[in-house]
């Protein structure tokens, strides 16, 4: 059975691993945060667009540190603030990933996203980056994304095909019975 001073020792040695961690409250969590090894940043702020159009912005990505950084990840994320609108990312973006191979100290490097709005409301749309392994992220200040309206289907264009797609039907339809008959 130990005795108490050799368990407050213990419990002592035990906090004083924890603290540097990050862990109840010590002396690094109170600490001024480190720099950010990554900044990023968007081209623009606000954007509108209708159902169907296509919008481009982009990210510039710096190295921070005064380490060259390799392994980093960008991610496009797409958000909505209204619960009325469905959003899936995957119907916005066909790439929403991005890698950066190197960036030495104070180095930046740009990347442009492209995107189809396919919902109309308000979308928020950012960028976040991280390492290959699972450290900070750093994310970039929102991009508004107003997509008004809905989308207009040129009826002249439709016309010819609801008109002419049943003839076509039964022209094949007629082709076949007769070449059927002729075979008998």
């Amino acid at each position: 059975m130990r005795t108490l001073p050799a368990r407050l020792g213990l419990l002592a040695a035990t906090l004083a691993a924890l603290l540097p961690l990050g862990f109840a409250g010590g002396a690094a969590a109170q600490s001024e945060p480190a720099a950010p090894a990554v900044e990023v940043r968007l081209d623009q702020d606000a954007a509108t667009a209708g159902p169907g159009e296509r919008i481009s912005f982009e990210s510039t990505v710096t190295n921070a540190s005064e380490l060259a950084r390799t392994g980093l990840v960008a991610h496009l994320s797409i958000l909505t603030t209204d619960p009325d609108v469905y959003v899936d990312p995957e119907d916005w973006s066909a790439q929403r990933t991005q890698y950066v191979d190197e960036l030495a100290p104070g180095a930046s490097t740009t990347l442009t996203w492209d995107v189809q709005a396919v919902t109309s409301g308000p979308l928020v749309l950012f960028v976040s980056v991280t390492g290959e392994a699972a450290g900070p992220v750093a994310s970039s200040g929102p991009l508004d994304l107003t997509v008004g309206g809905q989308r207009e289907v040129d009826s002249g264009q439709v016309l010819g095909l609801v008109l002419w797609t049943p003839a076509g039907v039964l022209a094949l339809l007629g082709a076949t019975l007769v070449r059927r008959r002729r075979h008998r």
